[in-house]
């Protein structure tokens, strides 16, 4: 029954006379979750959000989780429940028809219980550029890139059949493929983005090669920093620290510029080729200044990074280690004399590797050539570990690599509490909510110390942290199963297709 009520708001009971420090002297650690969920149901007692005065609040973070929470549950309760709310829900918020063959999604979507039905702007906001150019004009940039990209696999779906050399892909869609329209498609082999945008009137596909050159002047084109001087203040810290509010905000290079030595992609990326041109492009990932058609990771539920039956946390989030678990490859970018130290892995490494909160470190030296051995020196070497030794922590951080951090989904299905530092903008961003199912960290790092000591050591933190540790399995169990990456895939692909519809393109 419990496990029934945090489904339904995917995500957890903040309680407005709720005592932690009481709690935590009258029960064991492992039972605060079932107390808080127990004296919910029981006690009747009101969640935080239904207070008709002003709340007050020990900790800036406890202000993040109470918005972010009632976000949440509201997302959760406007999502249509009939294929036809769905249609007019399409309706009213893009104000226009939706696609041929919508209601039959809608449909499928509903029979296999989608938690997410309405919400889809990622889709939206990938797709619009796309809808200013002509039918024949996109065919023109598709052939274009054919003759002139490589790293990449054209997909066709006839008749009700896909024929693509990645597997990955055919089974994402095999289920629905017989609903799909004709349709051809770009689908990205690189773990980086490809396409920039910034040039959306050429209808050629000029590839340029970024791999281990500075990428930051392509990627902010389409930005207009401030002078420098007046942004000079950027890069440091105010006096308090500032945790993640908004994280679309936070992945707007625009709106940073002092990021542009701190991530490895803007510096050094392991194998860049973009285009500056508006080329329908499906890629797992993007950066907010770029225009790849978002499709999702299948890496997230293979079984090589999701793990089998025997990669399964076992350890309650109470009888956890108070720390932070992170080992990896020192991915993220090439690495040289010049450069490594921007890389954002690196940058982790060394600020917290000597932490006694973190157990963190580089178990292999990768995309460094001969600079391999100096670097191991420079930043140090920890044995390599299974994959379930991550388990015995409470923190679990996780770090984009060259493109996405592939064991996202599978430190979000732990008991863990998931720590979440990232520059790519994924298909799930509309469904995952900061501060109730993660824990955002900025891209500079300067909050992550802050957070740690709120969650691991305040009594009312710790039990915030096990609530968003649960809340995040949950919502992950309903939201990033494999049928949820074919529902967005479906609707993806519907609207992509609508782009080659004459007809109604000469008609808008």
């Amino acid at each position: 029954m419990a496990d029934g009520l945090l489904q339904a708001n995917g995500g957890f009971m903040a309680l407005k006379s709720f005592n932690p420090y009481r709690a935590v002297r009258l029960v064991a650690s492992s039972q605060i979750l079932l107390l808080l969920v127990f004296g919910a149901i029981v006690l009747n007692i009101r969640p935080y959000i239904g207070r008709t005065t002003k709340p007050t609040y020990s900790h800036p973070i406890e202000r993040l989780i109470e918005q972010n929470l009632k976000k949440h549950q509201e997302f959760v309760a406007r999502q249509s429940k009939t294929p036809e709310q769905a249609v007019q829900a399409y309706k009213t918020r893009y104000k226009r028809d939706p696609p041929a063959g919508f209601l039959k999604w809608a449909q499928y979507a509903i029979q296999q219980n989608s938690s997410v039905i309405d919400d889809f702007d990622i889709i939206e906001e990938r797709i619009a550029p796309f809808r200013s150019v002509s039918p024949a004009d996109l065919r023109k940039r598709i052939q274009a890139w054919q003759d002139n990209a490589d790293a990449f696999e054209t997909i066709r779906i006839e008749d009700g059949k896909t024929m693509a050399d990645f597997d990955g892909f055919k089974k994402s869609v095999q289920d629905i493929e017989g609903d799909l329209p004709n349709m051809e498609l770009l689908y990205n082999w690189l773990d980086e983005p490809r396409i920039i945008g910034s040039d959306a009137t050429s209808n050629e596909a000029i590839v340029e090669n970024f791999a281990g050159k500075n990428s930051w002047s392509i990627l902010t084109d389409k930005c207009r920093f401030p002078p420098q001087g007046e942004r000079s203040w950027r890069g440091r810290m105010p006096p308090k620290t500032q945790y993640v509010e908004d994280p679309k905000q936070a992945l707007d290079i625009c709106s940073h510029p002092e990021f542009e030595t701190k991530h490895g992609f803007f510096n050094c990326p392991s194998n860049f080729r973009p285009t500056r041109s508006l080329v329908p492009f499906f890629a797992y990932t993007s950066m907010s200044t770029m225009s790849d058609i978002i499709t999702p990771g299948l890496d997230y539920v293979s079984v090589s990074y999701l793990g089998g039956a025997d990669t399964v946390d076992k350890i309650p989030f109470a009888k956890k280690k108070n720390q932070v678990y992170w080992k990896a490859w020192s991915t993220g970018s090439n690495f040289t004399p010049d450069y490594w130290r921007q890389n954002h892995r690196i940058r982790f490494v060394q600020r917290f590797g000597k932490h006694p909160m973190f157990n963190i470190g580089f178990s292999k030296y990768v995309q460094c050539g001969g600079f391999c051995h100096e670097l191991e020196e420079k930043v140090g070497l920890v044995p390599s570990e299974d994959a379930k030794t991550g388990f015995g922590y409470k923190f679990a951080m996780d770090i984009d690599g060259n493109g996405y951090s592939g064991r996202f989904y599978r430190l979000l299905l732990s008991n863990c509490l998931v720590l979440k530092q990232t520059m790519f903008v994924q298909w799930h961003d509309d469904r995952l909510v900061p501060w109730v199912h993660y824990v955002p960290v900025s891209l500079g790092l300067d909050d992550l110390e802050g957070a740690l000591e709120y969650f691991a050591n305040d009594p009312k933190g710790q039990v915030y942290a096990a609530q968003i540790a649960e809340g995040g399995k949950l919502w992950a169990r309903q939201v990033l199963r494999p049928v949820d990456i074919t529902i967005y895939t479906y609707r993806l692909l519907l609207e992509y297709a609508a782009l080659f519809d004459e007809e109604k393109t000469a008609s808008a």
